[in-house]
């Protein structure tokens, strides 16, 4: 029998025809959610998202785009559904300059999104785990990092007189009359002392050969300053008004909040900054020699400052510290709200940084630079977020997408 000609005839599926693609579109999705409506108003009428907000739009987001697409949506879903985030609401926009807004939801492999379909892929039998591709992102930091080791060999040639003016410098001990001296030939050998500390000796060891750098501490600001002589000052000048606003942009999280709740109105304002900026950023999970450790927010500050009472032996103190604080911290001789003095306890050497705690974070943080040594892991996105977004000593792109995220919030506070 013939078809009638207002039938049009179906044509045979093919094994290898491609089934019709699905897309997971969030603003169909949200309004059925339970509280998809009121997640929806508190999103579009705030101005600084708080952490609680951040986290329940990315879960309900995950949960409707796996209910779509399964447990591996492409990258090219993930993408489109991060631009539709910060698209239907503008206050979670990444704001890190030269990014489109996206990126901390989902770029290359990274983000939060991603960050939440790994812990659900989690509970899946092996068998049906995809193998792990190492992400664009990865491969260019690999590839970065090689480069920086073969520019690491490339260094200005050494002089011969370079070593007579270290040993001299060595044993000269800093007097009124030669501590212009001193800091002349400080600077004539900063190539010297770059490759020397650039070998990785333990800290002892670079202070037992440049003893200036311990009783002239402010000999660290200077080799800072000759590393990066754009940025040394930027904590300082910045910091007045930044405070500020990493307080009112913690107030957003709920463990951030009761800690500066604690603080009362006369107390140190820089401590109640920087004590929410490292609750906000805290890292419960960190590795040390391979091995995981869990951290509390409270023991982390550890990391960070310790304080002892008035009058006791600062350098016996800083002999007896506890191994597993092996990073540079500051030691705070006083009340713990109002202490006196400070010191920066680099292996167990106490190197003076002055009476005011923002003069010795700051000098703590360049520590880390003049010495070659790494963060403590338990404050690595603290460091991180100061490092890129305060001193600009790190490219803000590659910091994880939670300490942009942060940084978005503070920026977006207006005081």
């Amino acid at each position: 029998m013939a078809p009638s000609p207002h039938t049009v005839p179906s044509l045979p599926m093919k094994d290898n025809m491609p089934l019709p693609s699905k897309r997971f579109s969030l603003a169909n999705w949200l309004p059925d959610q339970p509280g998809g409506d009121d997640l929806i108003q508190s999103l579009k009428n705030c101005v600084v998202v708080s952490s609680q907000q951040r986290i329940r739009l990315v879960k309900v987001a995950v949960t409707g785009l796996t209910e779509t697409l399964g447990l591996y949506p492409t990258a090219s879903d993930k993408t489109s559904l991060a631009r539709e985030m910060v698209q239907m609401f503008p206050a979670v926009k990444d704001t890190t300059p030269g990014l489109e807004g996206h990126e901390h939801f989902y770029n290359n492999g990274s983000g939060f999104l991603e960050y939440k379909l790994k812990n659900s892929r989690m509970s899946l039998p092996q068998d049906k785990k995809k193998r792990k591709r190492r992400s664009r992102q990865e491969l260019e930091v690999a590839a970065k990092s090689a480069k920086t080791v073969v520019a690491e060999d490339e260094e200005e040639p050494i002089t011969p007189g370079d070593q007579e003016k270290v040993d001299w410098m060595r044993y000269s001990p800093p007097t009124g009359d030669n501590q212009k001296k001193h800091r002349d030939l400080f600077i004539d050998t900063f190539s010297f002392r770059r490759k020397i500390i650039n070998g990785s000796p333990t800290i002892t060891d670079v202070l037992c050969q440049f003893p200036r750098l311990q009783d002239m501490p402010e000999l660290i600001n200077l080799e800072f300053q000759l590393l990066y002589p754009d940025q040394c000052d930027n904590f300082i000048s910045r910091w007045g008004r930044m405070k500020e606003q990493i307080i009112l942009a913690g107030e957003g999280n709920a463990s951030v909040l009761v800690q500066i709740q604690k603080f009362q109105p006369d107390d140190n304002r820089d401590l109640c900054a920087l004590t929410a900026l490292a609750f906000a950023l805290h890292k419960s999970v960190v590795q040390v020699r391979g091995t995981s450790t869990s951290s509390s927010r409270e023991n982390s500050l550890l990391f960070l400052v310790q304080s002892i009472p008035e009058g006791t032996d600062v350098e016996a103190a800083a002999k007896a510290k506890k191994p597993v604080y092996q990073q540079p911290f500051l030691l705070a001789l006083g009340p713990a709200r109002r202490p006196v003095q400070y010191f920066a306890v680099l292996d167990k050497v106490a190197v003076p940084c002055g009476t005011s705690l923002i003069t010795a974070i700051d000098r703590l943080f360049k520590c880390h630079f003049v010495f070659n040594v790494h963060y403590s892991p338990a404050l690595l996105h603290f460091w991180h977020f100061i490092a890129a977004f305060i001193y600009e000593v790190l490219d803000p792109h590659t910091v994880k997408p939670i300490i942009r995220s942060f940084a978005s919030s503070v920026r977006a506070v207006e005081l």
